[in-house]
């Protein structure tokens, strides 16, 4: 007997959806990375490759729990990676609007399950690792602004991004 599917068509569009999301926010977070070696801030760079994995993390939920519900979640085409990133302000902006452009999609998907609790509290947890992480991000916003820009003062923030 084949595993039947426990979940509506629609929430499994939304699932997939996500899994898009998770796939294209690790991407980025490589692509960032990337920049940020070529300018030097090299604490920055070991930042975003593990933002980077943290989303491959998220992604791998999404497989195992479309996998627990008789499904299998679809590996979406990613869209590349081209723009520059010349200062390190630009990455953690970048950072922190995509971790909001997540929460509000988690949101949306949350509200989608509304008549599937299971679905909605699978998706729960990543409501919180968003929320979290919109919060770290803009902390790391605002320490930017206090330094203004000052060479050394960007220089320890990437320090500490990178310990």
């Amino acid at each position: 007997m084949t595993p039947k599917m426990i979940i509506s068509p629609e929430l499994k569009n939304a699932l997939d959806d996500a899994v898009h999301s998770e796939l294209y926010a690790s991407n980025l977070y490589k692509h960032v990375a990337n920049q940020m070696q070529r300018i030097g801030y090299f604490g920055a760079q070991k930042f975003f490759l593990k933002e980077s994995a943290d989303e491959l993390e998220h992604y791998q939920r999404h497989v195992d729990f479309q996998n627990d519900v008789g499904t299998v979640a679809k590996v979406p085409m990613i869209e590349a990676m081209n723009e520059s990133i010349k200062t390190l302000s630009d990455a953690v902006e970048l950072g922190y609007e995509t971790e909001l452009e997540l929460y509000n999609d988690y949101k949306r998907w949350y509200d989608q399950a509304s008549g599937d609790p299971v679905v909605q509290q699978f998706l729960l947890q990543f409501l919180e690792i968003q929320r979290t992480s919109v919060g770290e991000y803009g902390d790391l916003l605002a320490r930017i602004q206090v330094v203004d820009q000052d060479k050394a003062g960007m220089l320890l923030i990437d320090q500490e991004l990178g310990g």
